[in-house]
């Protein structure tokens, strides 16, 4: 049968309309895979955290063994007489670059699960990075391992890392820079702290055989101004580590706590300062 003779040889119109279907029902389909990866990670991290048990309540004489600079900012946030938290769902926006030459920045929506009993995350973004095809990426720090995963148009992976020594320590480092919005974790059996000077103070976190220190630098009275660590940007073999801060700016209180709800977060490159995501708190719930 010769369809050119019946006339169904479709118009340049109809096959872009086929094309545009076919696309949009891949994508759908790429789009419901990947989230339901997510879903199930998301399960298992859950479940880790419900089974963890810790003491509730939080004392004045919890404090005592910390830098004098840390309890001051514990009280300054208000943490005495709280339960300690156990999770943290996050709804974030902001601004962010992918590299120093970008132009424009993009901007992010992402959510994101800690657990905090036993240290571990999960964050999930979209972008926006090409004219109405959505990049999807995907952070995991679970049992000391960490992996990430990015899909363009929740199809194509441009990046999928799988656990390795330096990705594993460069999550933890995460999770210890981001303590402030948990700050009842400062008091948790997995973290160490030492005095730097008078305005400084240092948290070590030792978990799954890996360990990650951070600085604390605070104000006179107690506001803490940033964190700061040497972290893993890159997890190659030739990957060294680099400056990597977090500025605090505006707060809420929630539950009770002041926690910071603007993180400008930056890498210390060879050509200086790269200010790469303005992290905005757009909600926050704890779980105790």
């Amino acid at each position: 049968m010769n369809i050119l003779k019946l006339g169904f040889w479709p118009t340049a119109a109809a096959l872009i309309l086929l094309l545009i279907i076919f696309g949009l029902t891949v994508t759908a389909i790429g789009k419901w895979q990947f989230e339901k990866e997510i879903a199930a990670e998301m399960e298992k991290l859950k479940a880790e955290n419900s089974n963890s048990t810790v003491d509730q309540s939080i004392n004045k004489t919890d404090l005592k063994a910390l830098p004098e600079i840390v309890q001051l900012w514990l009280n300054k946030v208000g943490v005495v007489g709280k339960n300690r938290i156990t999770a943290v769902n996050l709804r974030q926006t902001g601004q962010m670059k992918l590299n120093p030459e970008q132009k424009k920045w993009y901007k992010p929506e992402a959510e994101q699960f800690i657990t905090v009993s036993e240290p571990g995350f999960l964050w999930q973004v979209d972008l926006a990075m090409l004219p109405a095809i959505k990049t999807k990426g995907r952070d995991l720090f679970y049992q000391g391992n960490a992996s990430m995963l990015i899909k363009i148009g929740y199809l194509l992976p441009v990046v999928d890392q799988g656990a390795n020594a330096k990705i594993n320590e460069s999550a933890l480092h995460r999770f210890l820079l981001e303590l402030p919005w948990y700050p009842t974790a400062a008091l948790n059996d997995y973290l160490v702290w030492e005095k730097v000077d008078a305005n400084t103070a240092r948290a070590t976190i030792s978990y799954q055989g890996v360990e990650a220190s951070a600085d604390f630098i605070f104000d006179q009275e107690g506001n803490l101004l940033r964190t700061e660590a040497m972290r893993y940007k890159e997890s190659g073999e030739s990957a060294e580590r680099l400056k990597c801060s977090g500025e605090l700016d505006s707060y809420q209180e929630i539950d009770g706590m002041k926690i910071p709800t603007e993180i400008d977060v930056s890498w210390y490159l060879d050509s200086g300062k790269f200010s790469w995501f303005k992290v905005k708190v757009e909600e926050i719930e704890f779980e105790y």
